[in-house]
């Protein structure tokens, strides 16, 4: 059986590996599904940075939202010539297509998870989106926030 609690922060959560819920949020002009997974023991035993950074963050979280979608944008422009080198023509069409505006990455990365992962630093709040994407299929795609500022984009593994 599913082991289930409800915190006073974080609401109903489910363990799986990680306590989990899930939630709709507007990410890339869709409204999606995501899973918000806060990184502990099945004992529930959560950090006071994990605490605040969710606190911190779902106050704020279109605004995250936002920075994300601007910075996962601005990534992609950045990254996409190099990739677009290797792929042939059917793969550049549809992995790595050439954009112009925010909303057409929709098609091209899927936000999975926001993950609050343990970081053993009180003084330290850490969040991030772990997304899918059509250009790197083995290591996805993350999107790092450090004490409410967005501080990197790149391979999920900056997360994990």
């Amino acid at each position: 059986m599913e082991k289930e609690i409800n915190h006073s922060v974080f609401g109903t959560l489910y363990y799986n590996y990680g306590w989990v819920k899930k939630i709709e949020l507007e990410m890339f002009g869709e409204n999606i599904n995501i899973q918000v997974i806060i990184d502990a023991e099945e004992d529930a035993e959560f950090e006071d940075a994990q605490v605040e950074a969710y606190k911190k963050f779902f106050e704020d979280i279109n605004v995250k939202v936002r920075e994300a979608e601007e910075a996962t944008f601005n990534y992609y422009q950045e990254v996409i010539p190099q990739y677009r080198d290797q792929f042939s023509d059917v793969e550049k069409i549809k992995n790595a297509p050439l954009i112009s505006e925010i909303p057409e990455l929709n098609k091209l990365v899927t936000p999975k998870q926001i993950l609050f992962p343990m970081v053993f630093d009180e003084d330290e709040r850490e969040v991030g989106f772990i997304c899918d994407c059509t250009w790197e299929i083995e290591h996805g795609l993350g999107i790092k926030f450090e004490n409410e500022k967005l501080v990197e984009v790149g391979f999920q593994d900056i997360l994990l």
